[in-house]
């Protein structure tokens, strides 16, 4: 088998601190367990990321980086229903070959393993990947602007508990599935009158 590279050796190491960090918050993840979960050191993985901190700094710009990619996927098309499902099907693709990212992603918005500013710069980039902001703090949402934001919400938690749920079902036979109900939570199913299908 031809050598990883840095860059394949800091993406698996990543990606299963992003899966234990997922699983079982910051605190309680310890660097042996990341260690043991890529069949490396301790020492040798702290040789790459010098504390927890650092391997839950890097876990967190790797998440947002791949989550920029999905958003990128979509710069410049209108927001509405085709945009909308070209995220989503972004978002299957990541969460079939980076299902640690994904749980990552849900558990910091729904759980609260991310607070404060690093929280916010995730959220961020998943509502602008979905052409939707945050609130603004201080301010008051409109009525439309909840609505936005619970059904982005709920389209991509459901979208990534399903698709960890089924992680041993190839990613081609759900996709279509999985962007379907994903789509019905943002409000674009069937009967869904037009207007609403482009909040």
């Amino acid at each position: 088998m031809p050598r990883l590279t840095k860059e394949q050796i800091d993406e698996e190491i990543l990606e299963a601190a992003a899966a234990l960090f997922a699983r079982h918050g910051l605190e309680q993840t310890s660097v042996q367990r990341i260690a043991d979960a890529v069949g490396y050191s301790k020492t040798g993985l702290l040789h790459r990321f010098p504390t927890k901190e650092a391997i839950a700094e890097a876990t967190i710009a790797h998440t947002v980086d791949h989550f920029e990619a999905v958003a990128a996927v979509v710069d410049g098309t209108a927001p509405g229903v085709a945009r909308d499902r070209r995220v989503l099907e972004a978002l299957v693709v990541l969460a079939a070959g980076r299902p640690g990212l994904v749980s990552f992603m849900l558990t910091s918005i729904s759980q609260g393993v991310l607070t404060g500013e690093r929280l916010d710069v995730l959220g961020e980039v998943l509502f602008r990947a979905f052409g939707a902001s945050l609130p603004t703090p201080g301010a008051e949402p409109t009525p439309a602007e909840v609505t936005r934001a619970v059904r982005i919400t709920s389209a991509v938690g459901g979208l990534a508990v399903t698709s960890l749920a089924f992680c041993d079902v190839p990613t081609t036979d759900l996709t279509d599935d999985l962007v379907a109900a994903a789509l019905g939570a943002l409000g674009h199913g069937p009967g869904t009158p037009h207007h609403e299908s482009e909040n």
